[in-house]
């Protein structure tokens, strides 16, 4: 068997309180370091004793730019701990030299050229992360923008729960030597499964998403704007691959191929409905939010549900809101530029919500106004 062929174990250690899982972290290299106390990585020994993340990221994915300020957060707060955070990326060593001029990042900057540590670890898609126990046992695979504090010290105490890791399986297409470099690409099907979602500057992956979900997101808008006579699917695949430069384009493509497709036609539709605003407070002496750093890039890591992080502009704050409240959020603050949150409130907390949004100066006003949502009906013969 040849030293780079990496076999993945799954085991089951039976213990006290149940089962947990145990994978062997796949052995990788990284041939330059930057921005590190090292130069390169020879393998997973090299951090022995130590909790890592992988993170593997690059400069043109925004998800994992816009996670920058997170994982540096993450950095300082565990700074003199065993632990190694490690960002990973296939682009060349002058590029990532000359975005850490501009960009703070306080993770180790991985460059392998070789996607020898892509392969191992199975990525396809970034944003993408893995966590690495001390004994050199992979613990789990985290989204970066959902790691945790407390994954890390858990992990640092031995007392990190490993949790079953998906390796990524992507569709491999057969080669037709007579074919020449795919340019442009749709493709849409029906599916079943476990849902997921990439994007790049040139794709969009839609997996097995819900048909209402995927239209939310191929038309960027929120699932609450969908209004839908007709649904001729439960859920179904979507890809699109195009030049960077002609991504708008290829997205207006994708949203004909979808209505031909499923046989439906997708039109806006205002109407007036209840919503919040999202104003400024009057209070004499009232804060401000903070702005964020000019070289950060727009972007929020975590939204919906009971947290918001990141940095944006104050209208996509109101739609990140959105996502956590029973309501469309507009925002009426007239704030110009981006401004960066952290926000985290126990679910049902809409008092604590409130609070926390009056420590920046902002408040959540009841109103009535136009908003325009997407109607789904069957085309017509």
């Amino acid at each position: 068997m040849k030293k780079t062929q990496v076999i993945l174990a799954l085991l089951m250690a039976a213990g006290s309180a149940g089962s947990a899982f145990a994978v062997k972290t796949p052995d990788f290299k990284i041939a330059k370091v930057l921005n590190a106390p090292v130069t390169k990585v020879s393998g997973i020994s090299d951090f022995k004793g130590k909790v890592v993340f992988v993170e593997f990221w690059a400069t043109w994915c925004g998800p994992c730019v816009a996670s920058i300020p997170h994982m540096n957060r993450l950095s300082d707060k565990f700074k003199g701990e065993p632990v190694v955070f490690l960002s990973v990326t296939d682009e060349s060593s002058g590029t990532i030299a000359a975005f850490l001029k501009t960009h703070e990042m306080k993770a180790w900057a991985g460059i392998d050229e070789a996607k020898s540590s892509l392969k191992a670890f199975k990525v396809y898609g970034r944003p993408d992360g893995y966590l690495i126990g001390k004994d050199g046992n992979l613990l789990a695979r985290i989204y970066p923008a959902h790691l945790k504090e407390q994954d890390i010290t858990e992990a640092i105490a031995g007392q990190f729960k490993p949790r079953p890791v998906e390796w990524e399986s992507p569709e491999t297409p057969k080669k037709d030597a007579a074919a020449g470099k795919t340019l442009f690409e749709i493709r849409i099907a029906t599916a079943a499964g476990k849902w997921m979602m990439s994007s790049g500057s040139d794709k969009l992956e839609l997996q097995s998403v819900p048909f209402a979900y995927g239209i939310a997101h191929i038309w960027d808008v929120e699932d609450s704007q969908i209004l839908a006579d007709t649904q001729p699917v439960s859920s179904f695949n979507a890809t699109l691959r195009t030049p960077r430069d002609n991504y708008d384009r290829g997205l207006e493509l994708l949203k004909s191929a979808v209505q031909a497709t499923f046989g439906v036609n997708i039109a806006a539709e205002t109407r007036e409905t209840d919503v919040f605003l999202l104003a400024l407070s009057t209070a004499a002496s009232a804060a401000r939010p903070n702005p964020g750093a000019p070289e950060v890039h727009l972007g929020l890591l975590e939204y919906g549900g009971t947290r918001l992080i990141g940095t944006a502009e104050m209208p996509k704050i109101a739609r990140a809101l959105w996502k956590s409240l029973d309501r469309p959020v507009l925002d009426e603050t007239g704030l110009k530029g981006t401004y960066e949150f952290e926000l985290d409130w126990e679910k049902g907390g809409r008092p604590e919500l409130d609070r926390l949004l009056a420590e920046r100066g902002l408040a959540l006003v009841p109103a009535r106004r136009a908003v325009e949502f997407l109607r789904i009906t069957p085309a017509k013969p």
